[in-house]
């Protein structure tokens, strides 16, 4: 089993707390979602590193209840993730998108597969000199090993124009072997999970009215356009696919902002886990008078 630690709680060091609380305005608040860069070791030979699953919404959503309570609209996401469930990333997204007004979302280094679907739930995204994206194309388990679901589906469109104009008795033998091996509910499968991907990402994008009529663009770029699942997209690319929505750390609006996650980040980095860390910094109470 996984290590089990305390996901969810207000952050306790107050040098961060100080940094954040500088830069945050009236009814905002700060929420970082981390994926540590140290795995949590189960037996001596095997280790989980974090993903986002189940535990990973409960804790977002009693963050969600903690940042409510005191009226917070507008939301600075600090995240870090190399992804996990399609649906829990889904369900991540739409929770955060329903619950706040405006959502900035700070990445640190890297928002993989999942992690970039939630960052579509945004309305900023400000990204750094070693910051990534990557495409949000499907991964599948096959054979024990995971595989995209676009090379799966390419390799598969290969077979079928060799087969338009070749016999099977003509086919060159390593062609007939890989098509005996695949399996057409299998194919089927991949072609709905990318399916769903892509009606996921629709469904977040919608919910932000500056995305709703790019959203077929942004989806395409982001499942069909790039040749790996693994694709580092940098945020002059970043540029490209988002526009004015992405900002540089370098930015004077977002450089204290861009300060306070690099230390938030660095402080929990190191730490074993088989799940993400999720802390979160409150507005000063503002003192009656």
């Amino acid at each position: 089993m996984p290590i089990n630690i305390k996901l969810l709680e207000e952050e306790t060091d107050p040098n961060i707390s100080k940094l954040f609380q500088e830069n945050l305005g009236k009814k905002m608040a700060a929420l970082l979602v981390i994926a540590p860069y140290q795995p949590a070791k189960i037996t001596p030979s095997k280790r989980l590193w974090a993903e986002i699953g189940l535990e990973e919404e409960l804790n977002i959503e009693d963050a969600i209840y903690k940042l409510k309570e005191r009226e917070t609209s507008n939301l600075i996401l600090v995240l870090n993730s190399f992804g996990g469930g399609v649906s829990s990333s889904f369900k991540v997204a739409y929770a955060l998108r329903k619950n706040f007004d405006k959502i900035t979302t700070i990445i640190p280094h890297i928002a993989a597969s999942g992690g970039t679907l939630i960052a579509l739930s945004s309305d900023e995204i400000v990204m750094g000199h070693m910051s990534t994206l990557t495409p949000i194309d499907v991964q599948m388990e096959r054979g024990g090993r995971m595989y995209s679901v676009n090379a799966m589906i390419r390799s598969f469109s290969a077979l079928n124009d060799m087969f338009k104009d070749t016999s099977e008795e003509d086919a060159p033998y390593p062609w007939k072997a890989m098509a005996n091996k695949l399996d057409p509910v299998e194919f089927q499968e991949w072609i709905d999970a990318s399916v769903l991907m892509e009606s996921h990402a629709r469904t977040i994008l919608n919910m932000n009215m500056s995305f709703q009529k790019e959203a077929d663009r942004i989806i395409s770029r982001l499942t069909e356009g790039y040749p790996t699942h693994s694709y580092s997209i940098t945020v002059e690319e970043a540029k490209e696919i988002f526009g004015n929505h992405i900002h540089t750390s370098e930015e004077s609006d977002y450089r204290g902002l861009w300060k306070a996650s690099r230390e938030w980040v660095k402080r929990y980095l190191s730490v074993e886990s088989a799940n993400h860390i999720i802390r979160y910094v409150l507005p000063k109470r503002e003192k009656k008078k």
